[in-house]
């Protein structure tokens, strides 16, 4: 497996650099990605299929370093961008937007892009107080939940996808080190 993943970090102009220093890093970034990513890898080998990537080759899969951009947003555009994906109107934590590009061009592609993860510092900063956790274990937290999203799982279909998106979480979460977030 190909570990060297690329990760585009971006801000909306009102965050501040400090808040980037400490707490959106590329190595904090990377370990939530490649613990994710590890995880996944070892459940395709029991026949777990990616569903947003079901036509990619494993050999794609396995050889292609992973792409992930990340941008940090506050509130009101955390809002509106909410507003015109789900139709949600209030700012949410972390918003997905999968890559959805053809298996035919990834292949021609030296990355394999997963998408782009919205985070809402505001919104990630007001829960982990609520919940009682620091704003890294959360944001850690939120990050797997993201990428599992631009892999294709969806916790809003039903009950057995939820139950199988938080399975995930929670082993992954483990892995690091960090508690369940759902107790």
């Amino acid at each position: 497996m190909n570990t060297s993943n690329e990760i585009t970090i971006s801000a909306n102009e009102i965050i501040d650099d400090s808040v980037l220093d400490i707490f959106y890093t590329e190595e904090h970034i990377e370990a939530a990605l490649t613990a994710t990513l590890n995880h996944i890898d070892k459940c395709l080998e029991s026949d777990l299929q990616l569903p947003y990537f079901a036509d990619i080759t494993d050999a794609q899969w396995h050889s292609k370093p992973k792409a992930l951009d990340v941008y940090i947003t506050n509130d009101s555009e955390a809002q509106e961008l909410n507003l015109e994906a789900r139709g949600k109107d209030y700012a949410t934590n972390i918003l997905s937007y999968p890559s959805e590009i053809p298996a035919s061009v990834i292949e021609l592609m030296p990355t394999l892009p997963l998408g782009e993860l919205i985070i809402c510092h505001e919104v990630i900063v007001r829960e982990a107080s609520e919940q009682n956790k620091t704003i890294a274990q959360h944001l850690t937290h939120l990050l797997i939940h993201g990428v599992l999203h631009l892999l294709g799982f969806d916790h809003e279909l039903g009950q057995a996808e939820q139950d199988e998106m938080e399975d995930f979480e929670i082993t992954i979460l483990k892995g690091l080190g960090l508690p369940n977030p759902y107790l």
